[in-house]
């Protein structure tokens, strides 16, 4: 790196720099917020209030001053941010981009921030024209080349200093900058959003981690901003330090884990902690703002707590929006400046002397960075740290970025000089102890090897490790099948050839290249050779309406479809999208022009896009990258044992993401993928397992239930995944008897948003409950449980399935509101995706999946998972299988009803009551399905799960009658089945003798409605007590025969005129 310009100005150069001339009618100016004038008062105070992002470079790196200069300019235009001035009450773009500074070699600072930093701790104002500058500290052998990006905290928050830096580096790599240039900050937002937050009261009383006293403090100070004084604590010169530790892997709730240490470093018996929450989030899509947009939550936090209950504390503040409000800082911004610095200068010894603060410690996150995007123009980044700022009335602040493969903490600490370095040494030893814990070692799946805590991000693609497998073994079988095998070398030829035609048409990196296919060798070549190509594949069933694969392709953008010559005329027919036959691509000679294999396909690129249904009727794709696919690959190729010997069965859908198990898992090892074309029929199954003999399956238990019903042996399987749906204790019974003792029998658990599966539980037969658990999170996947936003103190055993880590999704093509919806990034900068998932951990830390929180049914005032039924029904030995979900009844009240699948072709005329009353034994009243209906078959969606569209509605008025009709005989009949139609909303003609209330949908809370109607409308009080008292003798079946009689019998006990009776 070059070093022969000027060294950085001294600080009194700094203050004298001459005053900016402001061109007239700038193009870029906004006010100076309230948190904005606080930070101009405390950097009078000499305070650093600075924001500094460090990007240390590799050995090779190599920048002029000169290329910067000219990368900080282009930046500059792009974000005004960067380069503004103070004119009163207005930041103004001064036109000039921000200055270059270059160093001397070896005068940056030292991995841990213990020396070298004084060019770190330099002021600076934008006020004076230094709101930004980058300076260059050449490296030498001891020191890495190193860029910092220092921005006063006046005018850039962290993010805001982030998103000026990306475009630096974008123009250094010869990319045009993106504009930031909207004028928001904090406060004008919270007047577009509403302050709906809140702040507790501030005061100078909270303890210093660094002192660990946690005594009361001294004096009477009413005010943490009054300036009276309070008595004395600490007579040591104040001083200020940072430290920096580089900690392997991510961290698991890191801000929750730091602010929990922070607390209990302090001693006292609470200590309030400032956690800083990007605004971001809630700016509309497209705007982009450098400018101040953090508040502030605030966390009260008990000495030794649970980092757990301050994690779901931190989750709850966040989902209520507590940061959108004001504080005081609005009523300090009507004060002349130096009037705000004097009360600050005040407030600022008072709180040095009597050791007690506005806040125990600030607490940042910054979020993930990739440092690819802190690269170009010959500088490649090894790492990136930020330094927090000195703030005024607080100890302590932190600030962690997160790597690939590391994190980095980094502390600012303040206090007396005489001790504060052995404090600081003392608290960052603790806290680096508190975070290490969370290494998510005990997250790793219990029956796979054993792995690192923190594994690499993947540095290759599945793309690489299928080439360098087809070179190792080009004559084994990549694939089988009725149409005979395909070797590696055929099928590495082959896709090559399809990459080699979809570059010759200008398919540029991540286009979306549909894949419309049956389970065949050319529906394999086209997929590989779509990510050989760069390109991302889109996987669409055959079997889907022509409508609903034209619309997918034509909402994708996708830029070409490849499909096979059965389907052709279909296709051309229902879509516009160019189309391209695979039997129809010619193999490419080695020296053509379009060599995909020179082409290098990058972890961070797209590998292929699933649509799934909606919430809203709109499906939505899913984006899922090469890291993502290929971090899912290394975990489950162990999971499953896969090697060179494995035959994985493929008889799923390619647009399901279970198809990825078989489509990439034994092609990356030697093994070989077993295709079965068409409908999985009895003679296609058993053809399977008699002629091809896969060893392994990825199948959803309704998949797994064909195999039973065929009849159809499975030994010699070696692996058994499923996936998809709840796999009940007696389902996973019943296969490990089929498959025998030494098949490995997995459930795996995981949305598409988590590319495939995410967790997963070995079965052995010691589990106790009805279903089996969903496990532990893969290495690579970190699993939280969100209490519910009223359970604050985490009272409830189930939460909501958070999931985040390198499996995560890029995100919804095209649906920036969505992604915010669904993954949503915390203040600890984590992105997490939320699942609607339910799911309680279990004593052993696995999970137990429990249903949808947007599926759940609320009957009689109860909110009623489906699955738990199912799980309970598929006990009973009468039933192979069962369905349960809610069906509306006629007068719009929902029901919970009951298919079922016979285990025996004998008659099923009595098994709804059978059914009925063994629940009735086990479960809550409000469990018991209203309708019991046995089956035939127990039909599934395209990606294998159970269609209830397909199955009949009890409730539907043209459904046969629930019971043999009848005509009504008598006038207490008549008016009783009248009262029933009126009150279930059911025809009267399907209401006849044998009619039952409950199994026509009356619940509990209907029922009592039902029986009070009937003593309010038949009969006198003293015949209702009558009926009543025999409630027990007919409520186990009430049918209109026996509610009949019973109200008959009531008369003729009491023989007076009935309340409504004809005289």
């Amino acid at each position: 790196m070059a070093s022969n310009d000027t060294t950085p100005s001294s600080r009194s150069q700094r203050e004298r720099a001459p005053r900016e001339r402001v061109p007239r009618k700038p193009a870029f100016q906004r006010p100076v917020s309230p948190p904005e004038w606080l930070y101009l008062a405390a950097g009078r105070l000499g305070r650093t209030m600075v924001q500094q992002l460090v990007v240390e470079g590799d050995s090779e790196s190599e920048l002029t001053p000169q290329a910067l200069r000219a990368a900080v300019a282009a930046a500059a235009a792009a974000c005004p941010g960067s380069r503004l001035v103070r004119r009163g009450r207005l930041w103004v773009d001064s036109g000039r981009a921000p200055q270059v500074l270059v160093a001397a070699p070896g005068s940056g600072p030292d991995a841990e921030l213990r020396t070298g930093t004084a060019i770190l701790a330099e002021p600076m104002g934008a006020e004076h024209g230094i709101g930004c500058e980058v300076v260059l500290l050449p490296g030498t052998a001891q020191r890495p080349n190193t860029l910092v990006f220092r921005v006063s905290h006046a005018v850039m928050d962290g993010h805001g200093a982030q998103l000026w830096l990306q475009e630096v580096f974008r123009a250094l790599r010869g990319e045009q900058p993106r504009p930031a240039r909207s004028p928001l900050t904090d406060q004008r937002l919270l007047a577009e959003v509403g302050a709906t937050g809140h702040r507790p009261t501030l005061l100078l009383d909270q303890p210093s981690p660094l002192s660990g006293r946690g005594g009361k403090p001294s004096g009477g100070l009413s005010s943490g901003l009054s300036g009276k004084p309070g008595g004395g604590r600490s007579t040591g010169r104040p001083a200020a330090l940072w430290r920096r530790r580089t900690l392997p892997g991510r961290h698991r709730s890191l801000t929750a884990r730091l602010a929990q240490a922070l607390a209990d470093a302090t001693g006292a018996p609470r200590a309030r902690l400032m956690v800083p929450v990007d605004l971001r989030r809630h700016l509309a899509t497209g705007v982009s703002a450098t400018g101040n947009l953090t508040l502030p939550i605030y966390l009260d936090l008990p000495k030794d707590g649970d980092w757990r209950t301050a994690h779901a504390r931190l989750l709850h503040a966040l989902s209520e929006h507590q940061e959108l409000t004001g504080g005081f800082e609005s009523a300090l911004a009507r004060l002349p400046l130096p009037v705000v610095t004097e009360l600050l200068r005040a407030g600022q010894a008072v709180a040095l002397r009597r050791d007690r603060h506005l806040t125990s410690a600030i607490v940042s996150h910054l979020g993930r960075a990739e440092l690819s995007h802190y690269s170009g123009g010959g500088f490649t980044a090894r790492t990136l740290y930020a330094l927090p700022v000195h703030a005024p009335l607080v100890p302590v602040s932190c600030v962690a970025v997160e790597l690939a493969d590391r994190t980095e903490l980094t502390v600012g600490f303040q206090g007396p000089g005489d001790e504060l370095d052995e404090q600081a040494n003392e608290l960052m030893d603790r806290l680096v102890a508190a975070v290490t814990d969370s290494t998510p070692t005990q997250h790793t799946v219990a029956t796979a090897a054993t792995r690192p805590a923190a594994p690499d991000a993947p540095d290759t693609t599945v793309v690489q490790l299928f080439r360098e497998q087809a070179a190792r073994t080009p004559h084994a079988t990549a694939l089988d099948g009725p149409t005979g095998p395909v070797s590696y070398a055929e099928l590495d030829r082959r896709s090559d050839a399809v990459a080699a035609e979809l570059l010759r048409r200008g398919t540029a990196r991540e286009a979306i290249v549909g894949l419309v296919v049956e389970r065949s060798p050319a529906g394999l070549a086209a997929l590989w050779g779509i990510l050989k190509a760069g390109a991302a594949y889109l996987p669409l069933d055959p079997r889907h309406p022509d409508a609903r694969i034209a619309s997918v392709l034509q909402e994708s953008g996708a830029v070409a479809c490849l499909t096979e010559r059965q389907l052709v005329m279909r296709l051309t027919a229902a879509t516009s999208t160019p189309v391209l036959v695979v039997e129809d691509i010619p193999d490419r000679p080695a020296d053509s022009a379009a060599r995909p294999q020179d082409l290098e396909v990058s972890p961070a690129q797209l590998a292929y896009v699933i649509y799934t249904s909606g919430s809203t009727g709109r499906p939505k794709g899913v984006q899922i990258e090469h890291r993502s696919l290929l971090a899912f690959a290394r975990w489950a190729v162990e999971l499953c044992r896969i090697d060179a010997d494995t035959r994985f069965a493929f008889l799923g859908s390619y647009s399901f993401d279970v198809s990825v198990f078989p489509l990439v898992l034994p092609l990356l090892c030697g093994g070989t993928t077993v295709l079965v074309p068409g409908e999985p029929t009895r003679p296609a199954l058993h053809e399977l397992v008699t002629r091809h003999r896969p060893d392994a399956f990825a199948i959803t238990p309704s998949h797994l239930e064909l195999f039973e019903h065929y009849d159809l042996e499975l030994t010699g399987v070696r692996t058994l995944m499923v996936i998809g749906e709840q796999f009940t204790r007696a389902a996973a019974d019943r296969a490990r008897r089929r498959l025998g003792p030494a098949a490995r029998i997995i459930n795996g658990y995981g949305p598409t948003e988590a590319t495939v599966i995410c967790s997963a539980h070995v079965f052995d037969g010691s589990e106790s409950g009805p279903v089996v658990p969903i496990g532990l999170p893969g290495p690579y996947a970190q699993v939280e449980l969100a209490a519910p936003v009223d359970d604050e103190q985490r009272t409830s055993e189930i939460g909501e399935i958070l999931i985040s880590g390198l499996q995560l999704a890029r995100g919804y093509l095209g649906r920036p509101d969505l992604d915010a919806e669904r993954f949503p990034v915390g203040a600890d900068g984590l992105r997490r995706y939320r699942t609607g998932d339910l799911a309680r951990r279990l004593p052993g830390g696995a999970l137990e999946f429990v249903g949808r929180n947007d599926d759940q049914v609320k009957i009689a005032g109860y909110r009623i998972e489906p699955a738990e039924v199912q799980a309970a029904l598929e006990i009973h030995p009468a039933v192979r299988r069962a369905a349960v979900t809610a069906r509306v009844r006629p007068g719009g009240t929902p029901a919970l009803c009951a298919y079922v699948l016979p285990a025996t072709d004998e008659s099923t005329a009595c098994l709804p009551t059978l059914l009925r009353e063994f629940l009735a034994e086990r479960l809550p009243t409000h469990l018991v399905p209203a309708v019991v209906v046995p089956v035939a078959e127990l039909p599934s969606t395209v990606s294998g799960k159970t269609d209830f569209a397909a199955l009949p509605d009890p409730f539907a008025t043209d459904a046969p009658p629930a019971a043999p009709t009848a005509p009504a005989t008598s006038e207490v009949t008549e008016r009783l089945t009248d009262l029933w139609s009126r009150m279930l909303g059911v025809e009267r003609r399907l209401l006849g003798p044998a009619a039952d209330f409950q199994e026509l949908g009356g619940d509990s809370l209907a029922v009592l409605e039902m029986l009070s109607t009937v003593a309010d409308e038949l009969l006198t009080p003293p015949q209702a007590s009558r009926f009543t008292a025999e409630l027990q003798d007919y409520l186990a079946e009430l049918t209109i025969d026996r509610v009949s009689d019973a109200i008959h019998r009531a008369r003729q006990a009491d023989p007076r005129p009935s309340i409504g009776a004809p005289a």
